[in-house]
C-alpha cells in the first residue's frame, strides 16, 4: 500500500483472538424518521485498532455512540466480550470514550481529571495511586499533574483525555475524531502517541474519522460505512487490495478506474478480458462475487492502484499510451506522475502513477502498464441500492 500501516498484525495470529465486540443487526431511526444506521453487522478482534470511516452523514458517529450507550438503538444488539450490553447503562459498560473536544473538567487539575472516574467507582486509594502512577508515566504527564486544563496545549489535553479513559482499564476504548481540530504536525505526533499507547496496552481501540489516509496509517481493521450501511469490514490490506465495492475502492486510497465490458474468460477462470475505450485489458477475476462465466457480456469497472502502474520496460500484461501532464517529486514519498490517455471517443482519461523511487520522466509521452494480478474487478458499485457509480460516487 502507498500508505504504510504501522500496526498491522501478523496474519497468522489474527484468527486466534476472540471477538471482543460484535454488533448484530444494529439499526437506529431517529424520532424525525431519519434512518441513521441500517441493520449493520461487524466484529472486532481483541487488541485490534479498528477505524470506522465514511463520508459525512454515513452513520459512523451514531454507531459509536450506540456502542457506548449514549444513543439507544432502535433494533439490534451490542455484545461486549460475550455479554449483551445493548440495554446496559453507559457507566456499567466497561467502555471508555474520548471526544474530539476532550471535555475535561475545567475546575479540576490534571491528576483530578484522570482519577475522577476511579473515585466515582469507589476504587481503593491503593488502586487509584497505582493506576494514576502508571498512566502518568505512560502518557508522560507526571510533570503536568497539578496544572489546570486551561494551562495545557491541545496535545497535552488530548493525552489527559486519553489517560482519564485508560486509567479505568476498559475492555474497549472508543475515540470520536479526537484529532480533528489539530493542525497537521500535531495530528501526526498524536497518531504516533496513539500507536505507542495501543502497542503498550494491547487495548482494543475503535476510532472514528472521515480521514481515510489517517485510517490507513492507524488501522488493523477498517470498517467503511456509507448511507447507514457497512460497505466493507476487514483487515486493512483486504479493504485496500480487495475492496468489496466500487465505493470502497474509490473512498479508501487512490484508484485508476476503467470502465468496460467483460468479453471473455481464460480456461482456468483466473483472468478475464475487459474491452474498454482505452483498449482490451487482461484482468484478475479474484475479486468477483459471481462465477466469471456468468458475467460475460456485463459492463463493470475495474481499478488499478497508482503504485501498480509503471513505465513500461519489457513484457507486461496491459499497456496504455499516455501524455505526461505533470511530474511531482515528493520528499520521502517518491514520484507521482499525472497522465492523460485518450479513449476511442476522443475523451481524456486521467491516470496516476506513483513510485517510491525518483523517476526521471523526460518525454512528453510515455507508455505505462500493469500486471493482470494487480487489477480489481468491481462487480458491485455499492451496498446501497440504485447507486450509479459514475454519477453518485465519482460525480461524473
Amino acid at each position: 500500500m502507498s500508505d504504510s500501516n504501522l500496526t498491522q498484525r501478523p496474519p497468522e495470529t489474527a484468527d486466534d483472538r476472540n471477538d471482543v465486540l460484535r454488533v448484530e443487526g444494529l439499526t437506529k431511526i431517529y424520532p424525525d424518521g431519519t434512518l441513521a444506521v441500517d441493520d449493520i453487522d461487524f466484529a472486532i478482534k481483541e487488541g485490534d485498532f479498528c477505524v470506522i470511516i465514511g463520508p459525512s452523514g454515513c452513520g459512523k458517529s451514531t454507531t459509536l455512540h450506540s456502542l457506548v450507550g449514549k444513543i439507544p438503538p432502535t433494533e439490534g444488539s451490542v455484545i461486549l466480550d460475550g455479554v449483551d450490553i445493548t440495554d446496559t447503562p453507559t457507566y456499567q459498560r466497561d467502555i471508555g470514550l474520548v471526544f474530539q473536544d476532550f471535555q475535561l473538567f475545567p475546575h479540576l487539575n490534571v491528576e483530578e481529571n484522570i482519577t475522577y472516574g476511579l473515585k466515582r467507582m469507589n476504587a481503593s486509594p491503593d488502586v487509584v495511586d497505582e493506576r494514576l502512577s502508571n498512566v502518568l508515566e505512560m502518557m508522560q504527564l507526571d510533570e503536568l499533574r497539578d496544572r489546570a486544563p486551561r494551562e495545557l496545549s491541545a496535545g497535552q489535553k488530548q493525552r489527559v483525555a486519553l489517560a482519564r479513559s485508560l486509567v479505568l482499564e476498559p475492555k474497549l476504548l472508543l475515540l470520536d475524531e479526537p484529532l480533528g481540530d489539530m493542525d497537521y504536525k500535531l495530528q501526526k505526533r498524536m497518531e504516533r502517541e496513539l500507536l505507542r499507547i495501543h502497542r503498550e496496552l494491547d487495548t482494543t481501540f475503535v476510532y472514528v474519522t472521515h480521514d481515510q489516509t489517517q485510517a490507513m496509517r492507524l488501522a488493523d481493521q477498517i470498517i467503511v460505512m456509507n448511507g447507514g450501511k457497512v460497505e466493507h469490514s476487514g483487515p486493512v490490506e483486504e479493504v485496500y487490495n480487495r475492496p468489496k465495492t466500487a465505493f470502497v475502492a474509490t473512498f479508501v486510497g487512490d484508484s485508476n478506474l476503467f470502465f468496460g465490458e467483460l468479453v471473455g474468460v481464460s480456461d482456468d477462470g483466473e483472468t478475464a478480458e475487459m474491452e474498454t475505450g482505452l483498449g482490451t485489458f487482461t484482468v484478475s477475476t479474484a475479486n468477483l462475487v459471481s462465477d466469471p462465466h456468468e458475467v460475460v457480456g456485463e459492463r463493470m469497472p475495474f481499478a488499478v492502484r497508482p503504485q501498480f502502474l509503471r513505465l513500461v520496460e519489457g513484457e507486461i500484461d496491459n499497456t496504455v499510451d499516455c501524455a505526461v501532464e505533470d511530474v511531482l517529486y515528493q520528499s520521502g514519498t517518491g514520484t507521482q506522475v499525472i497522465l492523460s490517455a485518450e479513449d476511442d471517443e476522443g475523451e481524456a482519461v486521467e491516470l496516476q502513477l506513483k513510485s517510491e523511487d525518483r523517476l526521471e520522466v523526460d518525454s512528453e509521452r510515455v507508455t505505462v502498464g500493469w500486471d493482470a494480478e494487480h487489477t480489481i474487478l468491481l462487480e458491485r458499485p455499492s451496498v446501497l441500492d440504485d447507486i450509479d457509480l459514475e454519477k453518485d460516487i465519482l460525480g461524473q
